[in-house]
Protein backbone atom coordinates (compact mmCIF):
# COMPACT_ATOMS: atom_id res chain seq x y z
CA UNK A 1 0.00 0.00 0.00
CA UNK A 2 1.12 3.55 -0.74
CA UNK A 3 0.31 6.07 2.00
CA UNK A 4 -0.09 9.81 1.51
CA UNK A 5 0.11 11.93 4.65
CA UNK A 6 -1.24 15.46 4.27
CA UNK A 7 -1.38 18.63 6.35
CA UNK A 8 -1.91 22.37 5.94
CA UNK A 9 0.59 24.64 7.65
CA UNK A 10 0.23 28.25 8.68
CA UNK A 11 2.70 29.88 11.05
CA UNK A 12 3.54 26.41 12.35
CA UNK A 13 7.25 26.78 13.07
CA UNK A 14 6.87 25.82 16.74
CA UNK A 15 5.53 22.34 16.04
CA UNK A 16 5.90 21.48 12.32
CA UNK A 17 9.06 19.41 12.84
CA UNK A 18 7.49 17.46 15.72
CA UNK A 19 4.50 16.62 13.52
CA UNK A 20 6.72 15.57 10.60
CA UNK A 21 8.93 13.45 12.84
CA UNK A 22 5.86 11.54 14.04
CA UNK A 23 5.07 10.27 10.52
CA UNK A 24 6.72 6.86 10.05
CA UNK A 25 8.89 7.39 6.98
CA UNK A 26 9.04 3.68 6.18
CA UNK A 27 5.30 3.88 5.42
CA UNK A 28 5.25 7.33 3.80
CA UNK A 29 4.95 7.18 0.04
CA UNK A 30 4.50 10.95 0.15
CA UNK A 31 4.06 13.68 2.75
CA UNK A 32 2.21 16.69 1.39
CA UNK A 33 2.41 19.93 3.33
CA UNK A 34 0.70 23.03 1.97
CA UNK A 35 1.87 26.33 3.39
CA UNK A 36 -0.99 28.79 3.65
CA UNK A 37 1.06 32.00 3.44
CA UNK A 38 3.01 31.66 6.68
CA UNK A 39 4.84 34.75 7.92
CA UNK A 40 7.16 32.91 10.31
CA UNK A 41 9.93 30.37 9.60
CA UNK A 42 7.60 27.50 8.64
CA UNK A 43 8.71 27.43 4.99
CA UNK A 44 12.38 27.62 5.94
CA UNK A 45 11.95 24.67 8.30
CA UNK A 46 10.08 22.67 5.65
CA UNK A 47 12.78 23.31 3.05
CA UNK A 48 15.44 22.18 5.54
CA UNK A 49 13.45 19.06 6.45
CA UNK A 50 13.03 18.16 2.78
CA UNK A 51 16.81 17.75 2.48
CA UNK A 52 16.61 14.54 4.51
CA UNK A 53 13.05 13.50 3.61
CA UNK A 54 12.59 12.90 -0.14
CA UNK A 55 8.92 12.04 0.39
CA UNK A 56 8.14 15.60 1.45
CA UNK A 57 6.26 17.64 -1.14
CA UNK A 58 5.75 21.31 -0.26
CA UNK A 59 2.87 23.26 -1.80
CA UNK A 60 2.34 27.00 -1.49
CA UNK A 61 -0.91 28.93 -1.58
CA UNK A 62 -0.60 32.26 -3.39
CA UNK A 63 -2.93 33.81 -0.83
CA UNK A 64 -4.21 32.71 2.57
CA UNK A 65 -7.24 30.49 1.91
CA UNK A 66 -7.69 28.90 5.34
CA UNK A 67 -7.39 25.36 6.66
CA UNK A 68 -10.43 23.78 4.98
CA UNK A 69 -9.55 24.81 1.44
CA UNK A 70 -5.91 23.92 2.08
CA UNK A 71 -6.93 20.43 3.22
CA UNK A 72 -8.93 20.06 0.01
CA UNK A 73 -5.92 21.10 -2.05
CA UNK A 74 -3.71 18.56 -0.28
CA UNK A 75 -6.25 15.77 -0.83
CA UNK A 76 -6.46 16.67 -4.54
CA UNK A 77 -2.65 16.40 -4.78
CA UNK A 78 -2.43 13.03 -3.00
CA UNK A 79 -1.57 10.01 -5.16
CA UNK A 80 -1.27 7.21 -2.58
CA UNK A 81 -3.73 4.37 -2.10
CA UNK A 82 -4.64 5.67 1.37
CA UNK A 83 -4.59 9.13 2.90
CA UNK A 84 -3.71 10.05 6.48
CA UNK A 85 -4.76 13.57 7.48
CA UNK A 86 -2.78 15.14 10.30
CA UNK A 87 -3.06 18.68 11.66
CA UNK A 88 0.22 20.57 11.83
CA UNK A 89 -0.10 20.97 15.62
CA UNK A 90 -0.89 17.30 16.24
CA UNK A 91 1.27 14.22 16.06
CA UNK A 92 1.04 10.50 15.56
CA UNK A 93 1.94 8.26 18.45
CA UNK A 94 4.41 5.41 17.74
CA UNK A 95 1.46 2.98 17.61
CA UNK A 96 0.44 4.46 14.24
CA UNK A 97 2.80 1.84 12.80
CA UNK A 98 0.51 -0.86 14.20
CA UNK A 99 -2.45 0.79 12.44
CA UNK A 100 -0.62 1.13 9.12
CA UNK A 101 0.54 -2.50 9.31
CA UNK A 102 -3.13 -3.57 9.37
CA UNK A 103 -4.07 -1.72 6.20
CA UNK A 104 -4.49 -4.42 3.61
CA UNK A 105 -6.88 -2.78 1.14
CA UNK A 106 -9.99 -4.55 2.45
CA UNK A 107 -11.53 -1.48 4.14
CA UNK A 108 -12.34 2.08 3.10
CA UNK A 109 -11.64 3.53 6.56
CA UNK A 110 -9.25 2.25 9.20
CA UNK A 111 -10.10 3.91 12.51
CA UNK A 112 -7.79 4.40 15.47
CA UNK A 113 -8.14 6.19 18.80
CA UNK A 114 -6.56 9.46 19.92
CA UNK A 115 -5.54 11.44 22.95
CA UNK A 116 -7.33 14.73 23.37
CA UNK A 117 -5.60 18.02 24.08
CA UNK A 118 -5.94 17.44 27.84
CA UNK A 119 -4.51 13.92 27.66
CA UNK A 120 -7.83 12.07 27.80
CA UNK A 121 -8.39 9.04 25.57
CA UNK A 122 -10.87 9.48 22.74
CA UNK A 123 -12.15 6.03 21.75
CA UNK A 124 -13.68 5.79 18.28
CA UNK A 125 -16.57 3.33 18.28
CA UNK A 126 -18.72 1.90 15.52
CA UNK A 127 -21.80 3.32 17.23
CA UNK A 128 -20.52 6.93 17.07
CA UNK A 129 -22.10 7.62 13.69
CA UNK A 130 -21.47 11.25 12.79
CA UNK A 131 -20.09 12.10 16.26
CA UNK A 132 -16.38 12.77 16.75
CA UNK A 133 -15.40 13.61 13.19
CA UNK A 134 -11.71 14.48 13.72
CA UNK A 135 -8.59 12.74 12.49
CA UNK A 136 -9.34 9.21 13.65
CA UNK A 137 -8.75 7.39 10.41
CA UNK A 138 -6.74 6.42 7.37
CA UNK A 139 -8.94 6.75 4.25
CA UNK A 140 -8.90 4.93 0.93
CA UNK A 141 -8.15 7.79 -1.47
CA UNK A 142 -10.52 6.55 -4.18
CA UNK A 143 -13.32 6.49 -1.58
CA UNK A 144 -12.99 10.20 -0.79
CA UNK A 145 -14.82 11.12 -4.01
CA UNK A 146 -16.59 14.46 -3.63
CA UNK A 147 -16.10 14.76 0.15
CA UNK A 148 -14.77 18.24 0.97
CA UNK A 149 -13.73 20.21 4.02
CA UNK A 150 -16.06 23.20 4.27
CA UNK A 151 -16.01 26.69 5.74
CA UNK A 152 -18.74 27.00 8.37
CA UNK A 153 -19.17 29.09 11.48
CA UNK A 154 -21.26 26.53 13.36
CA UNK A 155 -19.08 23.44 12.89
CA UNK A 156 -15.47 22.50 12.19
CA UNK A 157 -14.46 22.18 8.55
CA UNK A 158 -14.11 18.40 8.74
CA UNK A 159 -17.75 17.82 9.76
CA UNK A 160 -19.15 17.87 6.21
CA UNK A 161 -16.14 15.94 4.88
CA UNK A 162 -16.80 13.11 7.35
CA UNK A 163 -20.54 13.23 6.82
CA UNK A 164 -20.12 12.61 3.09
CA UNK A 165 -17.72 9.74 3.80
CA UNK A 166 -20.20 8.09 6.18
CA UNK A 167 -23.17 8.71 3.89
CA UNK A 168 -21.32 6.67 1.25
CA UNK A 169 -21.47 3.63 3.57
CA UNK A 170 -17.77 2.81 3.97
CA UNK A 171 -16.48 -0.57 4.96
CA UNK A 172 -14.70 0.20 8.25
CA UNK A 173 -12.18 -1.42 10.55
CA UNK A 174 -11.88 -0.22 14.14
CA UNK A 175 -8.36 -1.05 15.21
CA UNK A 176 -8.79 0.05 18.83
CA UNK A 177 -5.24 1.41 18.78
CA UNK A 178 -4.34 4.71 20.47
CA UNK A 179 -2.29 6.30 17.69
CA UNK A 180 -2.84 10.08 17.50
CA UNK A 181 -2.37 13.03 19.84
CA UNK A 182 -4.63 16.00 19.19
CA UNK A 183 -2.94 19.32 20.07
CA UNK A 184 -0.16 17.57 21.97
CA UNK A 185 1.33 19.40 24.95
CA UNK A 186 4.27 21.68 24.26
CA UNK A 187 5.43 24.89 25.89
CA UNK A 188 2.48 27.28 26.14
CA UNK A 189 0.15 25.16 23.98
CA UNK A 190 -3.46 24.84 25.05
CA UNK A 191 -2.64 21.33 26.30
CA UNK A 192 0.43 22.48 28.20
CA UNK A 193 -1.46 25.28 29.93
CA UNK A 194 -4.30 22.91 30.81
CA UNK A 195 -1.93 20.33 32.27
CA UNK A 196 -0.09 23.00 34.26
CA UNK A 197 -3.46 24.09 35.64
CA UNK A 198 -4.07 20.56 36.93
CA UNK A 199 -0.93 20.68 39.11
Amino acid sequence: MKFSFITPAYNSEEWITTMLESIPKEYAYEIIVCDDCSTDKTVELLEEYKKTCPQLKILFNEKNIGASDTYNRCIAEATGDYVGIIDSDDKYLPAIREVLAQIDGEYDLYYYNMLTKDGQEFIKKETDGYRWAGQFKIIRRSFIGNAKFTNRKDLAGDWDFNRVLLDNKPKCKYTGILAYWYNFPRDNSESDLHLKGLK
